[in-house]
This record gives C-alpha cells, sequence and structure tokens, in this order.
C-alpha cells in the first residue's frame, strides 16, 4: 500500500508527527500512525486527534536525552540484528537499552540513562507493548531510522522520542499515553 501524495507533502513540510507503526516488508501498512502538528494540508481524518498528548517531531528538532533506544517488547536476540543495522546507518553510538519490570516504576528518563552491561542478565518486561524510544537524536535522524527500521526485518513497533514534556513522566504512563493514542488512530482509520 502507497502513502498518499498529500501524506507524503506533509512529512516533507514536517506536518506530522513521526509516530508510526511499521512492516518488515518495508510497506506502509493501514495501521501506520501520523499525528497532526497543524491542521494546514492534512487530511482531516488526521486532524482529529484532540487527546492527543504528543509534541509534534520536525525534521529541525534538536537532539534531546542521551543517546539510546529504549526497546520495550523486544527479545534479547533480537539486540544483534538492531545493532548491526546501527552500525550500518553510523548510529553505533546509540546505547540499546532493553526495558525491565522495574523501568515501569521509573521515569522515562531515569529509564533511558539505565546501564545493562551484560543483556544476558537482564530481566525483560514481557507485559509491555512492542515500543522504541529514541534519544540523542535530532529530528531528522529519528525519521531516518523510523523510515529505514522495517530493513532489519524484526516485527514491526510504535516509535516514540524522548521529549522534554516527557522525560520526568513514570514510564508506564507514557505508554498507556502513547498505546491510547494508537488505539485511537487505528479506530478512526477503521472507520
Amino acid at each position: 500500500m502507497e502513502e498518499p501524495d498529500e501524506l507524503q507533502r506533509c512529512l516533507k513540510r514536517g506536518q506530522l508527527k513521526f509516530i508510526k507503526t511499521s512492516s518488515g516488508s518495508g510497506e506502509i501498512v493501514p495501521d501506520l500512525q501520523f499525528y497532526s502538528t497543524n491542521n494546514i494540508g492534512v487530511p482531516g481524518e488526521l486532524t482529529e486527534l484532540e487527546d492527543s498528548k504528543f509534541a509534534p517531531l520536525t525534521t529541525e528538532e534538536p537532539a534531546f536525552g542521551p543517546p539510546a533506544l529504549l526497546l520495550l517488547g523486544f527479545k534479547v536476540e533480537e539486540t544483534a540484528k538492531i545493532q548491526l543495522f546501527l552500525k550500518e546507518m553510523g548510529g553505533e553510538f546509540l546505547k540499546v537499552i532493553h526495558c525491565t519490570e522495574d523501568m515501569i516504576g521509573c521515569s522515562l528518563w531515569e529509564s533511558m540513562h539505565s546501564e545493562q552491561p551484560n543483556l544476558e542478565d537482564v530481566k525483560i518486561a514481557q507485559s509491555v507493548p512492542r515500543v522504541c524510544f529514541l534519544s540523542g537524536l535530532s529530528g531528522e535522524e529519528m525519521m531516518m531510522f523510523i523510515d529505514a527500521y522495517p530493513e532489519i526485518g524484526l516485527e514491526p513497533a510504535v516509535f516514540a522520542a524522548l521529549v522534554p514534556n516527557s522525560a520526568d513522566k513514570m514510564l508506564g504512563e507514557v505508554i498507556e499515553e502513547i498505546m491510547g493514542d494508537h488505539e485511537m488512530m487505528s479506530a478512526k482509520q477503521s472507520e
């Protein structure tokens, strides 16, 4: 399924938010997540997200937070593929962190600063949705990562960025907000 031309134009103008699900095949899937940052030139069905709690992301967005990926719902075995992908993209400076049960009650900021020297010893949280938090990257770098993600060949994920407004929130709360927006957008798309 191809993205409509209007969506492509909005993406290029930075009028759409970055969060989306992706498909391992590299195709755009019907539950693609876009969140409007303003109503200019954006298709009507994408502007009706009054309850969204997220700030917009544009290619001009400055980097914020430590250079890291916080993976929720990913398996340890997927880490090597992600690290190889990061190396190929010149992003080997990003620390890969897996979400643990303990992190759910910590702030997103604390979770992004976690140290996991030996992944084999990490008790990964099992009951969390598949989300990849990006930190320490510019808006353009995040968009490049998200667009290239299907090349890894992993299951689809929802992407979100560490931003000042969510940094001090508990990770569990941020997950609920993300999945609430995801479900709201999925419901609108199925209408």
